[in-house]
């Protein structure tokens, strides 16, 4: 199975300060440098969460991991962090497979 085709992880994660004020992008840019320093994860990020595409759990959860760490050096004191992950395990496909099944249904 080539390595496109093996990618079958995928996860939102959200990792963001409270009291922090009402801009946060500062903390997001953060944790998104932290998410993109994981090697061989693919990111798509949206307006409420980051999408993460990988071949194993462990790069999911180091790339979560790392996303709250830089947050909290960052200087946050409240963090709410949040991961949802969907493992299929029958089939390969990837994070615009799901988008395409939906929106082809509309």
């Amino acid at each position: 199975m080539s390595e496109e085709k093996r990618l079958t992880i995928i996860a939102e994660l959200s990792v963001f300060p409270v009291g922090e004020g009402t801009s946060l992008s500062p903390y997001v840019k953060k944790a998104l440098e932290a998410i993109r320093s994981v090697e061989g994860l693919r990111i798509q990020v949206t307006p409420m969460g980051t999408i993460v595409e990988a071949t194993n759990l462990e790069q999911i959860l180091e790339a979560f991991r790392r996303a709250h760490r830089a947050v909290k050096e960052a200087g946050a004191k409240r963090i709410v962090a949040q991961l949802k992950v969907d493992d299929r395990l029958d089939k390969p496909r990837r994070m615009e497979d799901k988008v395409k099944a939906v929106l082809e249904t509309l």
